[in-house]
């Protein structure tokens, strides 16, 4: 094992680890945790991880009131890891440390020139590659038996590609098929001539393409069934697969973090940066730095499981995750609350509280409730833990640009989103959606407050909607239905500027009252809606 790992064999509670100053700590799956059973929200489907294999540099289990302070040392992770992990923890801190990926899992390249489909690219320094014939392969670095822990084709069919300018700071999607060559040459220092087998393939001299394997079998760090946890100054210059995944817990802070590439990378995260499942009590994400990811900054949300079976003599109900890329964690504990929900309009129409529960598999639960309704409507209702469901403060941060979207978040606790700046977003810098058809992610909002920020030229990539800035959306299956789903929205204050398309859009569904007011836009503004019930005090004026 690591020099790092073993600091966390036999750690005791109540302690502080310090590491060595600016030390660079080299990780390696090899000789780091090897871990199984710990299975993440929106990551990997059951073929790709089947186990809930990670592997991990710093593990925590049933530890109280520890610190780690990494004292400006960087934990270096060779291979694909989960870096952090934490599991029924209380009270831990992690402050000044740095994590980095020595050959990050996302390539970069950036096009040098091209000539009627002949194109010189430039190959970034850390990613490693090697040519077969007329095929680009991306690989890792070699293990100790002189292995690469990964090597994909350039144009594989699990990768994904995003084309970025770094002039405008704005990206474009491209096709992984398009990027077919018919000859590659090596020009030597990373610099290779490939003649395209389309010669009309977009592909503009600056631009710099990012492609990543879309499999989440690692995530940037995962922390589950913790209370109390608290990051400062940690510096993240990329995640792999899913960003930062707090599940369950309880109490989260995030305060003056970096989460922006290295010097010479354009990309961060190969998805979300901030991934909050199913927690309750209060996050916190203060004065803190994201940019370059395939995917949102920050993503709050719970988990509707479909009802399959009831017993109603034993008050008990068969439920079962439902998207492919959920399943195998704890969802419930006894006392947790839940709701039933209507599958076409998402409406609660009982509560019970969880008994006791049994897992049958990695995808269904039987759950015993102090009562179950009787009108369910199986294999269509879903239910909802309720009890974890967070109340989420995001000030003072500094968003994009990005290929994803702003701030996602679905809970009915109190929402403040105040003084952050987004900018150069793919998507709106707010979207509220809510679905048990689909992702699956759950559930309604009571009241978000959007106060004195700056949005700047987001939701660049166009949509039918109108590139709305401010998105509420729930997935609503019953186009009869005349009710709301979401309760309040206050935007105050703010400052929208830059425009993609010469207006500002707010796209407003199924929510009860809006109040909008003393914001600034440098353009005509409007709202777009259906099923929306008051505005209130709807007018343009300087800030």
């Amino acid at each position: 094992m690591n020099g790092l790992s073993t600091l966390f064999l036999n750690i005791n509670d109540g302690e502080e680890i310090i590491l060595q100053e600016n030390m660079i700590y080299d990780v390696r799956p090899e000789d780091s945790f090897n871990l199984k059973g710990f299975f993440c929200s929106n990551t990997a489907k059951a073929d790709e991880n089947p186990d809930g294999t990670r592997y991990t540099a710093i593990y925590l289990q049933n530890k109280k009131n520890i610190t780690i302070d990494g004292n400006g040392a960087t934990v270096m992770v060779h291979g694909k890891m989960t870096p952090l992990l934490f599991y029924g923890c209380e009270s831990v801190t992690v402050k000044n440390l740095t994590v980095d990926y020595a050959v990050p899992t996302m390539t970069e390249f950036t096009v040098l020139s091209n000539e009627d489909g002949v194109i010189t690219i430039k190959i970034n320094d850390d990613c490693p590659y090697s040519v077969e014939g007329s095929t680009l392969y991306w690989h890792s670095e070699e293990n100790e038996k002189g292995e690469y822990y990964w090597k994909n084709a350039c144009n594989a069919p699990k990768r994904y590609f995003k084309v970025f300018n770094p002039e405008t700071e704005i990206s474009r999607d491209f096709r992984r098929e398009d990027l077919t060559f018919t000859r590659i040459e090596e020009l030597g220092s990373n610099t290779l001539r490939c003649t395209l087998a389309d010669s009309s393939v977009r592909a503009k001299k600056g631009e710099i393409f990012q492609t990543r394997n879309i499999i989440r079998d690692q995530v940037g760090s995962m922390f589950e069934r913790c209370r109390n946890l608290v990051f400062e100054n940690l510096r993240v210059k990329f995640m792999h697969g899913l960003g930062m995944v707090n599940q369950f817990c309880e109490n989260i802070t995030f305060r003056n973090c970096d989460f922006t590439p290295a010097a010479g990378r354009t990309i961060a995260s190969t998805a979300d940066f901030f991934q909050f499942s199913g927690c309750k009590g209060s996050i916190l994400i203060d004065g803190c730095r994201a940019r370059g990811a395939q995917d949102d900054y920050v993503n709050v949300h719970g988990t509707h499981l479909r009802i399959i079976e009831v017993n109603k003599d034993e008050k008990s109900m068969l439920v079962r995750f439902m998207h492919p890329e959920s399943w195998g964690f704890q969802a419930f504990a006894v006392g947790d609350g839940i709701e039933f929900i209507r599958w076409d309009t998402l409406q609660p129409y009982c509560d019970a509280m969880v008994t006791s529960f049994e897992k049958i598999n990695d995808t269904d639960i039987r759950v015993f409730a102090d009562s179950v309704p009787d009108d369910v409507i199986i294999g269509k209702d879903v239910i909802e833990n309720v009890t974890y469901t967070p109340e989420l403060t995001v000030r003072s941060c500094d968003f994009g640009p990005t290929c994803g979207r702003g701030i996602l978040c679905t809970t009915r606790g109190e929402v403040i989103i105040e003084n952050n700046r987004f900018r150069k977003l793919w998507g709106p810098a707010l979207l509220i959606e809510d679905d048990c058809n689909f992702w699956f992610e759950s559930g309604l909002t009571k009241n978000i407050v959007f106060r004195d920020n700056v949005v700047d030229c987001c939701n660049f990539a166009n949509n039918p909607q109108g590139a709305p800035v401010i998105q509420f959306t729930p997935k609503i299956m019953d186009e009869g239905f005349e009710g709301f789903v979401h309760e309040r929205l206050t935007v105050t204050g703010n400052r929208f500027i830059n425009a993609p398309y010469g207006k500002h859009t707010f796209c407003l569904e199924y929510l009860k009252k809006a109040e909008i007011r003393d914001n600034f836009f440098d353009a005509p503004f409007e709202i777009l809606s259906r099923n929306l019930g008051e505005i209130t005090e709807l007018k343009k004026e300087d800030v």
